[in-house]
């Protein structure tokens, strides 16, 4: 077979975007049952390409959401709607490490949005175009130290120095939320590139912004997570004992 015959229309992803009900029942490779279960997680998930395309496994799209929304729990207040937020920088610096044209695509376009939502000055938006400086004029010291702290994660090339820094500003706990943060983001990213996910203008309509009215209405929802997390767990059996 020649690579003409191989090669895909601009813009198609290597799996289909699951939106629809009828989407889900004209899949051949889910039994009925995991069709069923798919219709209970679509009404779950955010409308993105990224997260119905994941409908192409549904339990695995409900893990992966059931994650995302415990991180934003975890991580108390934040969220990775608000411009150069740690959220959002951890995670636009994240996908752009990735080589991700989507998930980075959505940042970039994202971070243009918020700012105008958040009424901050346009110019912040040159932000973006120093995810790779951290020592640029631009950064403040928390700034600096989020994007030094994931690259160094990303890049293996943690120092014992750069760790005890982050330790001190944001202490243990939430030390180990941001690593996690910024491995799910880095997962989203090699996903994404694995289905041959890019970014068009039709995925983020100009209308399209989160004022910090709307943020703070949907943090206390996506904290109701934490709890039912903590009382799936509490339901599980516990793990057997070794020999």
């Amino acid at each position: 077979m020649s690579n003409s015959e191989t090669k895909r229309p601009d813009g198609q992803f290597r799996l289909p975007t699951i939106k629809t009900e009828a989407d889900l029942d004209a899949l051949t490779h889910l039994s009925d049952e995991e069709k069923a279960y798919g219709k209970q997680v679509l009404k779950k998930i955010p409308t993105s390409d990224g997260w119905q395309i994941m409908g192409n496994d549904p339990e695995l799209q409900a893990l992966w959401h059931i994650m995302e929304r415990t991180y934003t729990a975890l991580l108390e207040g934040d969220f990775q709607g608000k411009p150069f937020g740690p959220m959002h920088l951890m995670a636009a610096k994240t996908a752009k490490k990735a080589g991700s044209d989507y998930v980075f695509g959505l940042f970039a376009v994202l971070t243009v949005r918020q700012i105008e939502a958040f009424k901050q000055p346009s110019d912040y938006s040159a932000k973006i175009g120093m995810l790779d400086n951290p020592d640029s004029g631009l950064w403040n010291e928390e700034e600096r130290l989020i994007l030094k702290f994931a690259e160094a994660t990303l890049e293996n090339k943690m120092t014992d120095e750069l760790f005890e820094q982050a330790r001190a500003a944001w202490g243990e706990k939430r030390l180990l939320r941001n690593v996690s943060w910024i491995t799910f983001v880095d997962m989203w990213g090699k996903m994404s590139n694995v289905l041959g996910m890019t970014y068009s203008d039709e995925m983020y309509p100009p209308d399209v912004k989160m004022p910090p009215e709307a943020i703070n209405a949907i943090i206390p929802f996506m904290a109701k997570t934490r709890a039912q997390v903590r009382e799936f767990v509490g339901q599980m059996d516990d793990f057997p004992a070794g020999p």
